[in-house]
């Protein structure tokens, strides 16, 4: 049950358009500089989804998150319009295994570049369908330093953008 929930939340998330009705959010620092927690709350049609963004903002690109994954964990499965910027396009990585535990994850790579915002960002569940950057999420601190180190190490390393579009 708990997978199916998963599936269609990041089917929601993947498969509508960037015509949202409504965002709302809540953005808190993290102890990183440059690196924030957004909680947003999204009108899609009439369904109302809330879910956490950890946004970077010290970035060369709003493709920056997927540049990372991509350089980490190879092609992605699924991808759509942006979240926050229609002409962006977010990709998903799904059972992907970050620790030395069996726990898999799904990551949903974004970003926007916009007037109202530049920052690239990811959205995290476990294999449960929980957001795992939910304050009160067992492994929320250990993502965020674990992502953290991956846009640093990875910032520099070239990529074909073209792979990442």
């Amino acid at each position: 049950m708990n997978r199916a929930l998963i599936i269609l939340f990041t089917v929601c998330l993947l498969s509508c358009s960037s015509s949202k009705v409504n965002t709302n959010e809540s953005v808190t620092k993290t102890r990183f500089k440059g690196v924030e927690m957004a909680k947003t709350t999204k009108a899609i049609n009439s369904d109302t989804v809330t879910f956490n963004e950890l946004r970077f903002h010290n970035i060369d690109s709003a493709s920056d998150t997927m540049k990372m994954m991509f350089l980490e964990y190879g092609a992605w499965y699924s991808g759509s319009d942006g979240l926050h910027q229609e002409n962006m396009t977010r990709k998903a990585w799904g059972n992907i295994k970050l620790f030395e535990t069996d726990e898999r994850f799904t990551i949903i790579a974004d970003g926007t570049e916009s007037i109202n915002g530049y920052y690239a960002f990811l959205t995290v569940f476990d294999s449960k369908g929980n957001d795992c950057f939910d304050e009160n999420h067992p492994s929320k601190n250990k993502l965020i330093t674990f992502f953290n180190e991956r846009m640093i190490e990875n910032r520099k390393k070239d990529v074909n953008y073209w792979k990442l579009r």
